[in-house]
């Protein structure tokens, strides 16, 4: 039986983690949109690793849809640095407690650089960043995003990806679930 990595990554973080997985693990690589439902019963180890863009997972519901019967590892990477209430808070938005207890979920922290976005996004953001320099009393998270405009972060690190690959190897061997 073949294993593998999917990946949905609008600006690289995401295919970043997905890619150093898959070379970990020596499973094949796929970015989903070139994945059909109908490969599902050729792999036995499937790893789903999505961005996260204002709460909500990419292609999440279409994941979730497609291995309603089949557990997976999720993998979600988003802008904040592994803060526990935001992660909270993803996993709440995008997932029934039925689907967290079938499936596995980790994040891993991505970055964000407003200055990668294109399109209708560009613009949301470019009214959404004027009202907020607008806003008076602004808290602490408002601050941190709109400094984000003007400089980037980065958190991707392959550290963040042992948690991942122990469980699947752990789940290979038969000592846990995937």
């Amino acid at each position: 039986m073949k294993n593998i990595v999917l990946y949905k990554s609008r600006y690289g973080n995401t295919k970043q983690y997905a890619t150093w997985m898959a070379e970990a693990l020596q499973w094949e690589l796929r970015d989903f949109s070139d994945f059909r439902k109908s490969e599902i019963g050729d792999y036995e180890g499937i790893i789903f690793a999505t961005g996260v863009y204002m709460g909500k997972m990419n292609a999440l519901a279409k994941a979730l849809q497609w291995f309603e019967n089949k557990p997976i590892v999720i993998v979600a990477c988003g802008g904040n640095n592994n803060d526990p209430d935001e992660i909270e808070v993803i996993r709440k938005r995008n997932f029934t407690e039925s689907q967290l207890a079938f499936h596995r979920f980790f994040y891993v922290p991505g970055g964000v650089d407003f200055s990668k976005v294109k399109g209708p996004f560009r613009l949301m953001l470019g009214v959404f960043r004027k009202v907020m320099e607008r806003k008076n009393n602004r808290t602490a998270d408002e601050d941190a995003i709109l400094e984000g405009f003007t400089n980037p972060t980065n958190f991707v690190d392959r550290k963040y990806i042992e948690p991942i690959l122990e469980a699947v190897r752990n789940a290979s061997s038969g000592e846990g679930k995937v």
